[in-house]
């Protein structure tokens, strides 16, 4: 069993934990209505790069 030779201080055991942060979300916006998405993803309105890729009805009509 691996057991550690010496105990590691509280700055080498922050400084590795440094990389451990999450990144905000990475968000593009539409050129053609100027709407924040996700990149590589369709945005609400259905729009994906410049083109309308599917029809969005709204929630009304599935009722």
């Amino acid at each position: 069993m691996a057991v550690q030779q010496n105990k590691k201080t509280r700055s080498r055991r922050g400084m590795r934990r440094s990389h451990d942060a999450l990144g905000g979300p990475t968000l593009s916006v539409d050129p053609t209505t100027g709407e924040k998405h996700h990149r590589h993803h369709v945005t609400k309105d259905g729009f994906y790069r410049g083109r309308k890729v599917i029809d969005v009805g709204t929630s009304s009509e599935e009722e």
